[in-house]
């Protein structure tokens, strides 16, 4: 991981996806200079998350849309969109639940602990169903886990953290809905190519210097 964290981007999508990252470091070094230590720790957050995806092997363009929405969720935040658009605190649990748990699902895969394709010769049959089922139950965990975090910050840091049933209950079927989207997209992926790119180019380098000797 840390070898593809510090490689050289190689093609333009891997290049658009790391001014994305570009855009990340300078919201941290805003948010620091301008904003205050919520907002700094909030991007250095999401900072951190580019960074991970910078080192797994994920679906082309999955990258930059992952990046792009974990950016505009915070700054939705900064901006107080939230509470200014009655319907934009939903679409950003789905969107951002969404692309989480895909690369949750994508990190996973890179130690080994959910099911991938081994071998691009002997595709699994099955993993076009597992992946859906995989993510959407990755996404409906980091709700829950999202939801607790919500309740802490509303008990001991900031009384104005909208929490409630009926939010709660939205945030988690928004972020379910988003976990089943991701993991269909995903799983169809899967199965436009045959089986043969392991999630969609995840294959762990270990096994692709297997299958190159």
């Amino acid at each position: 991981m840390i070898d593809a964290l510090l490689r050289p981007p190689e093609t333009r999508g891997e290049v658009i996806a790391d001014v994305v990252r570009a855009l990340g470091i300078l919201s941290v070094a805003g948010a620091l200079l301008l904003l205050g230590p919520v907002e700094t720790a909030l991007f250095l957050l999401v900072l951190l998350g580019l960074l991970v995806a910078r080192s797994l092997d994920v679906i082309p363009g999955f990258d930059t849309a992952y990046g792009l929405v974990l950016l505009l969720a915070a700054w939705s935040s900064v901006a107080d969109l939230y509470a200014r658009i009655s319907w934009w605190d939903l679409a950003i649990h789905c969107a951002a639940t969404g692309v989480l748990a895909a690369m949750s699902y994508f990190l996973l895969v890179q130690f080994n602990a959910v099911p991938a394709v081994r071998r691009p010769h002997r595709p699994s049959r099955s993993l076009p169903l597992v992946v859906p089922v995989l993510v959407l139950s990755l996404g409906l965990a980091l709700s829950v886990l999202w939801e607790m975090g919500e309740w802490w910050g509303n008990a001991f840091v900031d009384r104005s953290i909208n929490v409630g049933y009926g939010d709660t209950m939205g945030d988690l079927a928004a972020g379910g809905l988003g976990g089943l989207v991701s993991g269909v997209c995903l799983g169809m992926a899967v199965r436009r190519a045959g089986g043969r790119m392991a999630a969609a180019g995840s294959i762990p380098r270990l096994h692709r210097q297997e299958t190159d000797r």
